[in-house]
């Protein structure tokens, strides 16, 4: 069971992928999660919303989110 687990966490192989190469695709991976969130149908995020407001968005607040975590990971 010890073996498995010093095979399975075993992230050596890391050490040859460069910072630049690895923040890029943590960047690509923010995109990506965006673009699917601008996917999620309008319908579903105001279920059960009597009188929706714009506020009750949810799409505004994730992308909002992704963009502040997005830009920090750029600049850092």
């Amino acid at each position: 069971m010890l073996n498995t687990l010093k095979y399975l966490l075993n992230f050596e192989w890391l050490t040859g992928v460069g910072i630049g190469a690895s923040k890029n695709v943590f960047l690509v991976l923010f995109v990506i999660i965006g673009i699917l969130v601008l996917l999620i149908p309008k319908d579903y995020i105001y279920e059960g919303v009597e009188n929706p407001r714009w506020w009750h968005n949810l799409k505004l607040w994730a992308i909002g989110d992704l963009a502040f975590i997005f830009i920090t990971y750029y600049i850092f």
